[in-house]
């Protein structure tokens, strides 16, 4: 007997699902090409090492199948490589790409409560002109979560150099810097503090380190982060995020943003801000992104690009439990045929349709009026020769 549940990680969409879905993603998109952004879309399949080359993500995170030639296909897995992928083979110059797509990550574990399919919106701006460039996608950012309906949103911006320059100035090697990212995104303190043991750093150096941890608030942050870091790459992640936070501030949006200089990205592609969109109606990031100037230089393409990508079960997740969930809508007029020829129905119901009358048929006049109540609908129609319009009361029956 085949199961009739779902494989773990997978998730149906009801009716009142998707239309909350489709509005949340319907307005995000409009703002997206309010900003001159293009609508494009990616296949589904890919090889995989679009996805695993250069170390990019680890082929345990890929649904994985054999093409007939042999080669190994993934389904797509990071959407942002995809595009990438796509500029460097059929596009030039400055590109502004926007997408509403599923993508799929591979999770043996069935007791994770995490997604293994996950619609996301998102923007693609590559090619673009730097700091102008961040600003706008910033700005589109928070436009975008307002258009959505959610409310008490902040978008966290850090900066990988900040990170990198502190891991510079220690000395530590790449690859123990690359742990010790990975330790600190998990948030496992005591994997770092075993690290600094094990490392033989000086008290200073784990200092400069943890203070990671609460390095996160409003623009003092930066003053304060200033005055624990002595390189140059770390100064300069401090003053691009201090410019930043005065143009936003200046546009009016600075309310929407605040700083977080602990947000190390587990994308190793990113190369300069990160950005995290958080609301306090949901424990997870609805947002997340930055830039990526080195990915296409894979291919021999080296480009400055910049995106995000909004979480769609996560956002909606969110908007229901901040209470903005709303019912599908339901048809205005239910219509049942006794005695009528088909054109007179057809013309009539196609004049209705027209009006954005929603309009759909029942089977018979007995019990027109009880389903007429049990979805919700006040009108009814009747073909008895002629149109007759029931009017359906509180109680169900007929007036």
């Amino acid at each position: 007997m085949s199961k009739v549940q779902l494989p773990f990680g997978m998730q149906d969409y009801l009716p009142d699902d998707c239309y909350n879905k489709t509005k949340a993603e319907n307005a995000i998109c409009g703002v997206y090409s309010s900003y001159g952004y293009k609508k494009v879309s990616t296949p589904a399949l890919e090889y995989a090492d679009l996805f695993t080359s250069g170390s990019m993500m680890s082929e345990k995170r890929l649904f994985k199948l054999t093409d007939t030639d042999g080669s190994l296909l993934a389904l797509r897995a990071d959407v942002t490589m995809q595009i990438c992928r796509m500029y460097v083979t059929s596009m030039t110059g400055i590109q502004r790409m926007y997408y509403a797509l599923d993508s799929y990550e591979y999770l043996d574990d069935s007791n994770s409560a995490r997604d293994r399919e996950f619609a996301q919106t998102g923007v693609e701006l590559l090619g673009d002109t730097g700091a102008e460039g961040e600003l706008e996608v910033l700005a589109m950012a928070a436009d975008a979560l307002s258009a959505s309906g959610l409310k008490n949103f902040t978008v966290e911006l850090g900066h990988v150099g900040y990170f990198d320059g502190l891991a510079e100035d220690l000395g530590l090697s790449a690859e123990n810097a690359a742990r010790l990212k990975r330790l600190i995104n998990k948030k496992d303190m005591l994997g770092v503090e075993l690290f600094f043991r094990d490392s033989g750093l000086s008290d200073d150096s784990r200092e400069s380190i943890l203070s990671l941890t609460s390095l996160f608030g409003g623009k003092e942050i930066l003053d304060k982060a200033e005055k624990l870091c002595a390189g140059e790459k770390s100064a300069a992640a401090i003053e691009r995020l201090r410019y930043l936070l005065c143009k936003l501030d200046s546009m009016g949006l600075c309310k929407y943003f605040s700083i977080d200089l602990g947000m190390v990205s587990a994308n190793n592609y990113y190369t300069g801000i990160v950005m995290k969109g958080l609301c306090e109606d949901i424990g997870v990031s609805i947002l997340d992104g930055g830039r990526y100037d080195q990915l296409c230089s894979r291919w021999g393409r080296p480009t400055r690009a910049i995106g995000f990508a909004i979480g769609t079960r996560r956002l909606l997740a969110a908007l229901r439990n901040q209470g903005t969930r709303e019912k599908a809508p339901k048809a205005d007029i239910a219509y049942a045929v006794t005695n009528c020829d088909e054109k007179t129905v057809r013309d009539t119901i196609v004049k209705l349709r027209k009006k954005n009358i929603v309009v759909q048929v029942f089977g018979g006049e007995d019990a027109l009026v009880d389903y007429c109540k049990s979805k919700g609908i006040s009108r009814a129609l009747l073909f008895d020769g002629a149109p007759i319009e029931l009017t359906i009361s509180e109680k169900g029956g007929k007036i």
